[in-house]
């Protein structure tokens, strides 16, 4: 018995550090039980109204869930120990031994370092430092997760911002006045905005999860339009135009096949119908 709480304990930790790995530290990847994390959350909350709180508490959830997995994998390490392997200040007899397992995990992966429990078993006494190592660790990975996620959300609400400034200003329907070099330089700077976004995603796919109640931030209301510029590009008697807006055009291409890769409850036929199918999701409608 005490073998098998250490091997499952050891499962427990490597479970969530490789979990943690491919997440926060492996680019263009996501951790098998983060994404399950995320998108249960999200298929939950597709339900009622999105929260624009939900993004930031499945981040906090996640982060909770490996701290859960890798104490409670210690504990288990410790458990066949923790009556002759530790020397204790305090009565324990009154005390689960799992519970103590558990405590002394805690305090360890904490680093609190309480002193009330400590190893005498010179395996434990090796490993157990292993443990603050970990818990350090993670709280380092986890903000910098926060300062990964923070400015790709940041640079996906200035697409959002440029993208209704153009239209609210008319100029994404490229009016006559528009000389054809603005239109251009416009039109490219709206392929490149893009392009970084589908970047973003591709990084930090978590950001997919956090939505805007501000529909001047939505990215994804907002693409609609990066349609009508599109259309009007490629409608133009301007060849340079045009040449701008077949390359906006294949931004948007990859943009809705990044989208449909990573989120399987995103389809669609088209590249407009995979960017309708994103706004709509997020509570937003294209066609308003």
């Amino acid at each position: 018995m005490s073998a098998v709480s250490i091997v499952v304990g050891i499962a427990f930790i490597a479970v969530a550090l490789n979990d943690v790995f491919h997440t926060l530290l492996r680019p263009a990847s996501t951790g098998r039980l983060t994404t399950i994390f995320f998108r249960a959350t999200w298929s939950l909350s597709r339900r009622g109204r999105r929260l624009t709180v939900g993004g930031p508490l499945t981040v906090l959830a996640t982060i909770a869930m490996w701290i859960i997995l890798i104490a409670v994998g210690w504990a288990l390490v410790y458990l066949p120990h923790i009556r002759d392997g530790f020397a204790h200040s305090v009565d324990t007899a009154q005390y689960n031994p799992f519970v103590e397992s558990l405590t002394y995990s805690m305090v360890a992966l904490t680093t609190l370092g309480l002193g009330d429990v400590v190893p005498t078993d010179p395996v434990i006494r090796a490993v157990s430092p292993l443990e603050a190592l970990m818990g350090f660790a993670l709280l380092s990975a986890s903000v910098s997760w926060f300062l990964q996620l923070y400015p790709a959300l940041a640079r996906r609400r200035s697409v959002a911002i440029e993208l209704t400034g153009l239209h609210e200003s008319g100029l994404a329907a490229l009016p006559s006045t528009i000389t054809p070099g603005h239109a251009t330089s416009l039109i490219t700077s709206v392929a490149h905005a893009l392009a970084e976004l589908t970047a973003d995603l591709v990084q930090n796919t978590e950001i997919f999860y956090f939505t805007e109640r501000d529909e001047r931030l939505a990215a994804a209301r907002a693409i609609g339009y990066a349609m009508e510029l599109r259309n009007a590009a490629l409608s133009s008697g301007d060849p340079d135009v045009r040449s701008a807006g077949t390359l906006l055009e294949k931004a948007m291409d990859e943009l809705a096949r990044v989208l449909t890769d990573q989120y399987p409850y995103v389809s669609g036929e088209s590249t407009d119908d995979v960017l309708r199918a994103v706004a709509e999701s997020h509570g937003h409608d294209l066609t308003s």
